[in-house]
């Protein structure tokens, strides 16, 4: 059974200033297996963000059907979503949205926290941290540490509740290559555990690492392409070949 199943999902948006519409997402369809790691792809305003917003419930579709582990999404009420979100959804960002005035540890300990879960809490966070490279960073402060650090604090975060559902927002975004093959690494290693990813980025380099790849163009997933036996080296070649063939029209 899928863990999540988006059906013809469609998101518009009417400007303030005049009657135009502008239809984000257009029907889109696909699904995710328990235990995927997915990247998808597309160019700037192709609705990839959109789609990654309403699957964190942050935004709602105009119609169609998101269910993770068979529970609508779209029928939560206002007062559900927060904690939905809470319970079930990792988030990891491009720009880490940690908060400087906690510790690392803290920071990791935050979803606990709002949902008022912290019993044990060390015991949670120590095999997270030592699995991270962060055990010496626990008592410093975000601003403190470095690009790839505080990404990997985020990544504790996210996961210190053990989200059903990872979603990346081109979380290698603001790093340099090095730091962002290390968070690749991490991905990886957290994918090879069990956990479900899902993540939207604009590198081939970084999708690499994923196990299918899925396209969007003009709020649509048109095409994919799965990684099978392929190493990340044969694999991105085989990313690039579709970015150049898709986005030169052709099928």
């Amino acid at each position: 059974m899928p863990l999540l199943k988006v059906e013809h999902l469609q998101k518009e948006y009417r400007s303030r200033l005049s009657a135009n519409k502008v239809q984000a997402l257009k029907d889109v369809n696909f699904e995710v297996e328990p235990g995927e790691f997915i990247a998808i792809m597309g160019e700037s305003g192709s609705g990839k963000s959109t789609l990654l917003n309403c699957l964190a419930t942050i935004d709602k579709p105009s119609a169609g059907q998101i269910f993770l582990n068979d529970k609508n999404l779209t029928k939560l009420k206002d007062r559900e979503v927060a904690q939905y979100r809470r319970d079930h959804l990792g988030f990891v960002f491009q720009d880490f949205n940690l908060l400087n005035t906690l510790s690392v540890a803290d920071n990791i300990y935050l979803p606990l926290v709002l949902a008022k879960d912290t019993k044990g809490k060390e015991a949670k966070l120590a095999p997270l941290a030592k699995a991270l490279g962060i055990e010496d960073l626990l008592d410093k402060y975000p601003y403190e540490l470095s690009g790839g650090q505080q990404q990997r604090v985020a990544i504790g975060r996210a996961l210190i509740t053990k989200p059903e559902l990872l979603l990346g927002d081109e979380p290698t975004g603001a790093l340099d290559s090095k730091n962002a093959a290390e968070i690749m690494d991490l991905f990886d290693q957290s994918n090879q555990a069990g956990q479900t990813i899902l993540m939207v980025t604009h590198s081939s380099l970084t999708a690499s690492h994923a196990r299918r790849v899925l396209f969007i163009k003009d709020g649509t997933v048109f095409h994919q392409i799965y990684r099978g036996e392929q190493n990340e080296t044969e694999f991105l070649l085989s990313i690039n070949d579709a970015m150049t063939n898709l986005l030169g029209g052709l099928s």
